[in-house]
């Protein structure tokens, strides 16, 4: 099956096809998108980004330049008042490189730390063939 095929099948699924869209928003050349899906229906996203933030020293273990895109969306839920939906709900992450590949999304150990520590119960990332998931 051709890259193109392969991302063609990727996003029919709804959730990947938003995170690829997030994913070109980035300016990286390797980019990243995602979704965060809470458990009562609510929809957050992002993207990495060549900034900064005091949580990239406080979760990372390894010298961060930006913030990776499942950092990013989790910032942007206000765990007060989304606490109870953070718990069990589901992430997505693209990745494709600048020549419109289909990358690899499989979050490192300091992003899957954070998404357990926000408790997100699913992560759905794509591979080089499609995409796979993990339980938190």
């Amino acid at each position: 099956m051709s890259n193109a095929e392969v991302i063609k099948e990727v996003i029919s699924d709804k959730w990947f096809r938003i995170a690829r869209n997030e994913c070109l928003k980035s300016l990286h050349g390797t980019r990243f998108g995602t979704v965060l899906i809470l458990k009562n229906g609510k929809v957050f996203t992002g993207f990495n980004k060549d900034k900064s933030h005091p949580m990239i020293k406080k979760h990372y273990d390894f010298f961060a330049q930006s913030i990776h895109a499942e950092l990013d969306v989790l910032l942007r839920v206000n765990p007060y008042r989304y606490e109870d939906n953070i718990v069990g709900s589901k992430m997505y992450v693209y990745r494709e490189d600048k020549n419109g590949l289909l990358k690899p999304a499989h979050p490192c150990g300091s992003c899957y730390k954070i998404m357990q520590d926000y408790g997100v119960k699913k992560c759905y990332y794509t591979t080089n063939k499609g995409y796979n998931f993990t339980l938190l």
